[in-house]
């Protein structure tokens, strides 16, 4: 590695820089491009969420260009995101897979509603019709009120 440079803004860049890593590898960048998001860590990167140029990086700070390899090569956020995104598109192939059968037994249920609420207005209109030719029928049959149409 070599030494720290010497100059207060190099000091300060360095600084900078480390930070930036810092809160790349926990995943709590601060650039509108990282926020809330698992960034790939590079030289861009970081020099990004320092406000920096990546320029200095390669010529003055070579020892931070080790750090950001180092960091890259570490198990982070970033590692887990191909995991991730791989479980989360089964997940949403089997919920896919759901609506579908979800849908489909919707569809039947309909149709069997419809089905009964078929038989049953037929039923209620065979009474009706019975009840009409046999006004004097015994008192123990009960009238049927219809279903609403």
């Amino acid at each position: 590695m070599m030494d720290e440079p010497r100059s207060p803004s190099a000091l300060s860049a360095a600084r900078a820089y480390r930070a930036a890593l810092a809160r790349l590898v926990r995943g709590e960048g601060r650039h509108p491009d990282h926020q809330r998001r698992i960034v790939r860590i590079s030289p861009a990167s970081v020099a990004r969420e320092a406000g920096k140029s990546r320029n200095p990086l390669y010529t003055t700070h070579r020892d931070i260009l080790d750090e950001i390899e180092a960091a890259v090569q570490a198990p982070g956020p970033s590692k887990d995101l191909a995991a991730k995104v791989q479980e989360m598109v089964a997940e949403i192939t089997l919920l896919r897979s759901e609506v579908r059968r979800h849908r489909e037994e919707k569809r039947k249920l309909a149709s069997e509603n419809l089905a009964l609420l078929l038989r049953a207005r037929t039923a209620e209109d065979k009474l009706a019709s019975l009840q009409r030719r046999a006004p004097l029928a015994p008192a123990a049959v009960l009238p049927v009120r219809p279903l609403p149409r």
